[in-house]
């Protein structure tokens, strides 16, 4: 029998995006990016960045659209770098 809640899409698009936050919006920043459900895990980072988020996508169009329509409109993040992922393994 298939548990339809355990499955998972093979193609999915995955991407790791660093934040660079002002410090006086982390926390509404950290919210508005929470409500994004394709954001998988949001962490806070020590060091040239100040949170990181993992995002899936089924295309990179998708991607694309998910940046111009919400998270570079989020009022107090001050800088993006995305890295997108080609493989990953699982220990």
């Amino acid at each position: 029998m298939l548990n339809h809640a355990k499955v998972i899409k093979k193609n999915m698009l995955k991407a790791i995006i660093f934040f660079k936050i002002d410090l006086k919006a982390m926390n509404k920043v950290i919210e508005k990016l929470k409500e994004i459900p394709q954001i998988k895990k949001l962490l806070s980072l020590t060091g040239d960045y100040d949170a990181i988020a993992e995002i899936e996508t089924e295309t990179s169009e998708e991607l694309f659209d998910i940046f111009c329509t919400q998270i570079d409109m989020i009022d107090g993040l001050t800088d993006t770098n995305t890295h997108v992922v080609m493989k990953s393994w699982e220990k």
